[in-house]
């Protein structure tokens, strides 16, 4: 029990405390019959009450100055009583075992103390946990063990005094035991306490209940066999020893009670461990007092080894749980930690961003998102393989932790990989400007050179940026700043984008809105083809090129670059592309009725020509049109064929044995992979609007000039026909010839029109008009 601090001015209470002392010496003299009769043996046996009632007045008035009084005036009350029962037990002259007035002041004790101590067990709770409580109920228990053989049992079978008198008797012994239950677990709060002050205290506390408790059973057990002579006896000095060390424990200087730490649960102590063992031998002990045969006593010895092995393999048990709960937990912490994080660069991994988005959004703030993709990281895994990508990544990783870590408005962040070769930054409390400036950072720190096995390989990344709106959810955050770099995706890559929810928003539901209404544009025939024909040197048209146009009732007519991208990502591109081959085989087989002989080219997506069905479909179609292989020409983008070259391989050369051609769109733009252009069956190389646009461009010309010339230059020396797309003026038009183009293709020579509202004379099998648009020629013009 923590004991309440009291005043340093304890001079009265010394002095008090050193009368009391001279009254029990008084008495102890007295119990001895070392007093003269007389005057002094009379107040001898007066001193004996005023000891009880003097402190239990002393522990009152202690009590009064302390943070907790009350449990200290329920004992002092309880010693008080003790001492008027003992007045009263004097009174009346009965020194045989029978029920008296003084027995109910006596029992007061123990249920006093009792109460003291429930009112401090509530407010500090004296044992840490179960083990203790079990502890110290066992060793009650063995201590009940020999109360009962030596007193208990004898004292109930007694006959020549009435059943009260042996309720009440038996009352003694078993309160006894209860005091004791609450000395052990002071005991143990004892060994616990940080303040030797206040174990000093609680030790003078213990030794008076304690002495209370021997002098009880030493009384039931003297009287018992009649040696309590006289109403006098050994216990006689013990009870007032219990009464004056009640005020001394309290007198002391000692702390407030929360000076006192909580109780924790911490390694076991020697005392802990030995104290079921302990109540163990004694219960034994107990039993070898009890008169039996040498069987027995082996069979009983036997048996307590086995009880003893057992213990200690219950301790052992114990023990080893301990420690596998600890391991469990901490390999339960690991697994937990390994699942929030990903395992090639340690960054959180989507599961960890979701977690930490969602919590975000709950604290509240300004939340912000920073997502970047590099440029076309499948070429490094396809170039120097797997391995060389991890270690491009574990770099990639570190990048990202160095930026965000030494830039000083970032604050708290949670970098996270999501995919391949996609990441995510997560800010707390950050702005537009933080946002943008980190996203610019990563940026360029991503484009400096990484060096592999002394190969230098460097890229760019694409970075999109995005707060989050505090009524979003984190799917909604994500979309935002997904719709960022998917803007500046579109827009070539490296760069950086923040979310503008003005612009992307309205573009998020334009999206939503084109895919809702394009699924049904098939079956209303919103869809049409237009054509545009082509130029060769010589100046015929050979060849045209089908062109996909959408007009819907609601939105009117719907740019390819719109439309296009958002059938692909639905993944309904296919179907288109199966649509757009059979209406250009139907318009080939008019044109050849007409006596026009174009070869017509389509483009077409990966999903359709990995397609396993798709080369017999085609091979069918022609049939079915009556059309040659050569009639028809496929034409696939340049960055789609790099990405997806190993698989393309196969149905290009099915297509090339079939005896269709071809053709490979946008060139220069996609990263070429010259290897493409050896082992795929290409036909034609069409260069990239961009490089034709800027011919006519007095700052770009010439380099302009310069990369159109080396593809020219390469497409003759792997026999391929070069076409140059989107010529629009007589500049250019006279540039690409000079350097050699063997087609041109653009508004200069013609516009895409349908099948219908092209200009008769190239509907014809030739025309001499188109002479002067053939290299050489003065003039020019836009054909309408």
């Amino acid at each position: 029990m923590t004991v309440p601090a009291v005043p340093d001015d304890q001079r009265g209470t010394r002095l008090v405390l050193g009368a009391l002392l001279g009254l029990y010496v008084l008495h102890l003299l007295n119990l001895r019959g070392q007093l003269p009769p007389g005057a002094a043996q009379g107040m001898a046996d007066q001193a004996y009450v005023l000891l009880f009632v003097g402190s239990g007045v002393l522990t009152w008035v202690l009590a009064g100055r302390a943070a907790f009084p009350a449990p200290w005036r329920w004992m002092a009350g309880g010693t008080a009583l003790w001492g008027l029962g003992q007045l009263v037990y004097a009174a009346l002259d009965q020194a045989d075992v029978q029920v008296t007035l003084a027995d109910p002041l006596f029992l007061a004790y123990p249920a006093c103390f009792l109460v003291a101590f429930m009112l401090v067990e509530r407010r500090w709770p004296s044992l840490p946990g179960w083990a203790a409580r079990l502890d110290v109920l066992a060793m009650v228990s063995a201590v009940s063990a020999f109360a009962w053989f030596f007193l208990l049992a004898a004292q109930a079978q007694r006959e020549d005094v009435s059943r009260l008198d042996n309720v009440v008797t038996m009352l003694y012994p078993l309160s006894d035991l209860l005091l004791l239950a609450l000395l052990l677990a002071q005991v143990w709060r004892g060994m616990t306490l940080r303040s030797s002050t206040l174990r000093r205290s609680l030790a003078l506390l213990a030794a008076g209940m304690l002495a209370f408790v021997v002098a009880d059973l030493g009384f039931v057990y003297l009287t018992l066999r009649g040696e309590y002579g006289d109403g006098v006896g050994w216990p006689d000095a013990l009870w007032p020893l219990g009464a004056l060390l009640l005020p001394a424990a309290l007198s002391g200087s000692l702390a407030p009670p929360r000076a006192a730490p909580p109780r924790r649960a911490g390694p076991p102590t020697l005392v802990s461990l030995l104290a079921p063992y302990l109540s163990l031998v004694a219960a034994f002990s107990l039993l070898l007092l009890i008169p039996q045969g040498l069987p027995e006593r082996g069979a009983l010895l036997l048996t307590f080894l086995t009880a003893l092995l057992v213990a200690a393999r219950q301790t052992l048990a114990v023990r080893d749980l301990r420690v596998r709960t600890g391991e469990l937990a901490r390999s339960q912490a690991q697994v937990q930690a390994e699942a929030l994080r990903d395992p090639l660069t340690g960054l959180g991994n989507r599961l960890k961003l979701n977690g930490s988005l969602d919590h975000a959004l709950k604290v509240g703030g300004r939340v912000g998102l920073v997502m970047l993709d590099l440029d076309d990281f499948r070429f490094v895994n396809d170039a120097l393989g797997h391995r060389a990508g991890d270690e491009f990544l574990r770099e990639t990783a570190r990048r990202v932790l160095a930026v965000t870590g030494t830039l000083p408005e970032v604050g708290q962040a949670c970098c996270s990989r999501l995919g391949a070769d996609e990441f995510v930054v997560l800010l707390r409390d950050t702005t537009a400007g933080t946002l943008m400036t980190l996203s610019e950072r990563l940026r360029d720190a991503l484009s400096q050179p990484v060096n592999f096995e002394g190969q230098e390989l460097r890229l760019s990344a694409s970075v999109g940026a995005a707060l989050a709106d505090p009524a979003q959810d984190a799917g909604a955050a994500l979309r935002r700043v997904d719709l960022a770099l998917a803007e500046v995706k579109r827009r070539g890559g490296n760069g950086a984008q923040l979310f503008d929810p003005a612009r992307d928003d309205a573009a998020a539901a334009r999206r939503v809105l084109l895919e809702a209404r394009l699924r049904g544009a098939l079956d209303r025939d919103e869809l049409t083809l237009h054509y545009q024909p082509m130029l060769d040197a010589d100046g015929q048209v050979r060849r045209a090129e089908a062109l996909l146009r959408w007009t819907d009732p609601e939105l009117g007519a719907v740019s390819p670059a719109e439309f296009v991208p958002v059938a692909e990502d639905a993944g309904f591109m296919p179907q288109v592309d199966l649509w757009v081959i059979a209406r250009a085989c139907s318009q080939l087989r008019a044109w050849r009725d007409a006596g026009v002989t174009w070869q017509v080219s389509v483009n077409v997506t990966p999903p359709l020509l990995l397609r396993p069905e798709f080369v017999s479909w085609l091979a069918a179609q022609l049939t079915a049109h009556e059309l040659r292989p050569g009639d028809l020409e496929l034409e696939v983008t340049e960055r789609v064929l790099v990405a997806s070259g190993e698989r393309l391989r196969e149905p290009l050369a099915a297509l090339r044995v079939l005896g269709v051609d071809t053709a490979l769109d946008d060139f220069g733009v996609g990263q070429s992979s010259l290897s493409s252009l050896l082992h795929l069956p290409i036909r034609t190389l069409k260069i990239d609007r961009a490089f034709v646009r800027v011919l006519d461009c007095p700052a770009e010309a010439q380099r302009g000039a310069q990369i159109v010339g080396a593809i020219v230059a390469l497409g003759r020396a792997l026999g391929l026909r070069v076409v140059a797309e989107g010529v629009e003026t007589d500049a250019q038009a006279q540039a690409v010839w000079a350097l050699g183009v063997s087609t041109v293709q653009g508004f200069w020579f013609a516009r895409p029109a349908a099948a219908g509202n092209l200009p008769p004379g190239l509907t014809g099998p030739r025309s001499s008009d188109l002479q002067r648009h053939a290299p050489g020629a003065r003039g020019g013009g836009v054909l309408p």
